[in-house]
């Protein structure tokens, strides 16, 4: 893993998927519900670099 793997990895960790009652971190998500919740973490995240 890079560095920016890494923190992209971190920055999932501090935030939690809304797909069900589980409320799972998203950087180690349970169910497959996560999945639009990460991308959009994603896309955060990259815009976020660009600044």
């Amino acid at each position: 893993m890079n560095e920016e793997d890494i923190e992209l990895k971190e920055y999932l960790s501090k935030m939690n998927c809304r797909g069900c009652y589980n409320c799972c971190p998203l950087n180690n998500p349970i169910c497959g519900r996560s999945k639009i919740f990460i991308d959009e973490a994603i896309e955060k995240y990259k815009n976020i670099q660009k600044k």
